[in-house]
């Protein structure tokens, strides 16, 4: 096992960050076909680890079981055989993604024969503070790599030791390949006090947490750089009365059932008072798979077992095998409630009606809508986009799920023959 060999302290941490800064320069110079053999080269070694990285993993996994980590954390934390797949899977997606870096935007020419274009740059150092999901690691530099970004990472103590081996590898690929590896400094302490240090270092360009309450409170008080912030999902399913039934129990069974513990599964429903009869089956179904629900007065009438719905409880991101439930009369009171207590994260509706969905997509404040479809595709995965940095719920510069693009900020490149400025 690995653990934390050194005391932390400012004076550690601040020259890490500033090496990091520096390897912007290197960084966003490195040629397209360099960061992509990267990306190939870490795949490889990483399906060459594959069996340390597991073990390492099933050792953070089995110590956060028996400390009583929530087991929405704990199965976070844990790389499954289809997980490790998806990583590696998900480097070679992104080697082969169009690099955005040093395309153009949009261009022209002024009256004078002044030649302007804007472009994407990297957007620059960026720290990403996570809790639990070591793949995390790996997406992250996949991302930043591809768009020239360095990186700080900051994990939770839960998967220090996968994550710690994680960067190993990420160090080692960098070294064979000629990359400057102060590019990527991951934090190797588990102090909480690292936090508050980190988001006040200006050396940073922006911050983007991923966790949960607690995080996002200590990194929005205190940060001193712009923060991307990957809030909780507290994500909505309205049924219309159009909805096909068949339709809406894949959908909303697949939002809830699939993967519970991520932030874009479903957690509250909200049915259409005429879907009675798909309402039962829903209901029945939950039964079988041992759903738990919190039910208004309406659903707790048609099934007696059923708990009480609470604004605390629709309040609430689960992120188990738990979910809300409530009858409502229509479209309005179904934008009423997600207007309420939705997150800005992802929202659906199941409809056949065109006029009913547009509706939704028009009036539902949040930073994807669907129609038809389940909330967990809101994912840089589904999205093709390889992979992601985050699900962003913020509106300043990126909203949604973060991709290469979003990686990149834009700068002027001006082209004159002597211009001067007339007045």
């Amino acid at each position: 096992m690995l653990e934390q060999t050194q005391p932390y302290t400012q004076e550690a941490l601040s020259d890490g960050v500033s090496r990091a800064r520096r390897a912007l320069g290197d960084f966003s110079l490195l040629s397209s076909r360099k960061k992509n053999e990267v990306l190939i080269q870490l795949a490889e070694a990483l399906l060459d680890e594959k069996a340390d990285i597991l073990s390492v993993n099933q050792a953070d996994y089995q110590k956060a079981v028996s400390s009583g980590l929530d087991p929405a954390m704990c199965d976070r934390l844990l790389l499954t055989d289809s997980r490790f797949a998806q990583m590696v899977a998900g480097l070679r997606d992104v080697a082969a993604l169009p690099d955005p870096v040093g395309t153009g935007v949009s261009s022209w020419e002024n009256a004078d024969g002044l030649k302007i274009e804007k472009i994407r740059v990297p957007l620059g150092l960026v720290g990403v503070i996570y809790e639990a999901r070591p793949n995390v690691t790996v997406e992250v530099f996949s991302l930043c790599l591809k768009a020239g970004c360095p990186i700080v990472l900051k994990g939770g103590s839960e998967a220090f030791n996968t994550n710690m081996k994680l960067v190993g590898v990420v160090k080692k690929v960098l070294a064979l390949s000629g990359v400057n590896v102060d590019g990527v400094f991951f934090l190797p302490w588990t102090d909480r006090n690292v936090v508050i240090d980190l988001v006040e270092n200006t050396d940073l360009d922006v911050i983007i947490p991923r966790g949960g309450a607690g995080l996002m409170d200590i990194v929005t008080r205190h940060s001193r750089v712009p923060v991307l912030r990957h809030d909780r999902g507290l994500c909505h399913i309205y049924v219309g009365a159009s909805a096909d039934e068949e339709m809406a129990l894949s959908v909303v069974l697949n939002a809830k059932t699939s993967r519970p513990s991520t932030c874009n599964s479903m957690e509250t429903l909200l049915v259409d008072a005429r879907k009675e009869a798909f309402l039962w089956k829903f209901l029945a179904i939950c039964h079988e798979k041992g759903i738990r629900v919190m039910g208004c007065p309406v659903t707790r009438g048609l099934d007696p077992t059923v708990e009480e719905a609470t604004h605390e409880t629709y309040n609430t991101e689960f992120l188990d095998l738990t979910l809300n439930c409530r009858v409502v009369d229509g479209i309005d009171t179904a934008l009423s409630h997600i207007r309420k207590f939705g997150s800005g994260h992802t929202e659906a509706i199941i409809t056949s009606d065109v006029r009913e969905a547009d509706r939704f997509w028009r009036e539902v404040d949040a930073s994807c809508v669907m129609v038809n479809a389940s909330t967990r595709l809101h994912d840089g995965f589904a999205f093709g986009l390889g992979a992601e940095v985050g699900i962003s719920t913020t509106r300043i510069h990126a909203r949604g799920t973060m991709g290469l693009a979003e990686l990149t900020t834009t700068k002027y490149q001006v082209w004159g023959n002597g211009h001067l400025r007339k007045s």
